[in-house]
């Protein structure tokens, strides 16, 4: 929680990903309209023209050589209050989402968008809705799982992870969701009765998110046809349900109207989403060996991604650090999670590991298709470290080297805890030190 704080109120405004655009969409509904409206403008909303006003102090301040984050910024931005007129902002990108992910960040933005305020007050407020709700649902999900609690824990404050929850955007949420179907998922594996409100409600959640995570809920199926239970067999027929529902989601929230934030902001790309799935679906062995080899060639830029990418600005730190942290994170769960992954084995660690690889696939095709405007999968990778990072915790079950189990406990669990606890303090703590100090001498994009 006091990370997360440190990165809701002391990373600057407006500078998360995407977060612009989120946060007009989430100020909309705060005005009582969950969806984009169709404008003369185009498709999009609404929201006080100081508010997108304020968004240019940043820049101006990046500019003049100056460090993001300063109070001579923050009484800027506390100036631009609503004064009555208005201003179209084409949303079209966060239709990809349902209105539920942005919903937390909403519910904290209703007063302040009521009273008046600064744009900037709107946005923490948004911004500490978005990380309450996330801290409460990933608190759930760790508490309550069977297994793999530390992989949980870990994959709710890798600082990408963290930064997207403590930011306006409906990331978090869906981080959060995975979370808790993972939770869900170790307690059916464990032959646990599992409440089905509590089922409805995490499975429900995760099909209503960002698309395509909801692909996890797959995994309560794999464990009714592997082992046929009275409890695994209605975990997965509630399952069937979130999947059919996140699919009908994706397909009605993915119009031939959708784009990209990147496109909205630069319209440097050429969106012709017929061409791009033609293409996807007429060159499948292409395709895989592009997601393949995007992923081993880009991988170095992911990691640096999920420890020092916490927005616009990149954490000053040598890039050898991210690859310390990813070190420390594996070996202190082969500690803290190795009794689990013991128990984890034959096919259903088989099925989990590839299962998290084709997950992965899903991404690289959604990115393809909705993110880049070259049929040669050029830009395929663009983001993955963000959209990469909410599968943390399958990742490390399904892929960790079990061998490894035997020689990591003899570093202790002290030492591992420490490892956990240590890598995203001094993650966020770099990443604060350049938003406040040194923010002035690193590239903003």
């Amino acid at each position: 929680m006091p990370l997360g704080l440190l990165i809701a109120l002391l990373s600057p405004a407006w500078t998360a990903y995407d977060e612009f655009t989120h946060f007009a969409r989430v100020v909309d509904i705060a005005q009582g309209n969950l969806e984009p409206d169709l404008k003369p403008e185009g498709v999009g909303s609404v929201i006080p023209a100081a508010y997108r006003e304020a968004t240019d102090e940043i820049i101006i301040d990046h500019q003049a050589g100056r460090p993001p984050w300063t109070p001579t910024s923050i009484r800027a931005l506390l100036g631009h209050r609503p004064d009555g007129r208005t201003v179209f902002v084409d949303t079209r990108p966060t239709t990809a989402s349902s209105p539920l992910g942005y919903l937390p960040a909403a519910v904290g933005s209703i007063l302040p968008v009521a009273l008046g305020a600064p744009g900037v007050i709107v946005l923490w407020a948004g911004r500490l809705g978005s990380l309450a709700a996330y801290m409460l649902l990933a608190a759930w999900a760790i508490r309550t799982a069977a297994a793999f609690r530390w992989s949980l824990a870990v994959a709710a404050t890798i600082p990408l992870n963290l930064a997207l929850a403590a930011s306006v955007s409906p990331d978090g949420l869906t981080i959060a969701a995975v979370l808790l179907a993972v939770a869900m998922w170790t307690r059916v594996e464990g032959g646990e009765e599992v409440p089905l409100p509590a089922l409805i409600l995490s499975t429900g959640m995760l099909a209503l998110a960002k698309p395509p995570y909801f692909l996890v809920l797959s995994l309560f199926l794999a464990s009714a046809v592997l082992q046929r239970t009275a409890g695994r067999i209605r975990a997965a027929w509630v399952a069937g349900a979130g999947l059919l529902v996140g699919l009908v989601a994706t397909v009605a929230n993915s119009g031939d109207n959708y784009q990209a934030v990147t496109v909205t902001m630069t319209g440097r790309m050429d969106y012709d989403p017929e061409l791009q799935m033609d293409h996807l679906l007429g060159d499948v062995p292409g395709f895989l060996w592009a997601t393949v080899d995007t992923w081993i060639t880009e991988y170095r830029f992911y990691v640096q991604g999920w420890f020092r990418q916490l927005g616009f600005w990149e954490a000053d730190m040598a890039s050898v650090v991210p690859w310390v942290f990813v070190a420390i994170l594996a070996v202190s769960l082969l500690v803290l999670d190795g009794d689990d992954m013991e128990r984890l084995s034959g096919v259903r660690r088989v099925t989990l590991g590839l299962g998290v690889a084709g997950l992965i696939m899903a991404i690289y095709a959604a990115s393809f298709v909705y993110f880049t405007d070259r049929p040669d999968y050029d830009r395929i990778g663009f983001q993955m470290a963000r959209y990469s990072a909410p599968l943390a915790a399958l990742a490390f079950i399904g892929w960790s080297p079990r061998a490894l189990v035997g020689p990591a406990r003899r570093l202790g669990r002290r030492v591992a805890v420490a490892g956990v606890v240590g890598v995203p303090v001094v993650a966020v703590g770099a990443s604060v030190v350049t938003w406040l100090w040194t923010g002035a001498n690193t590239e903003l994009g």
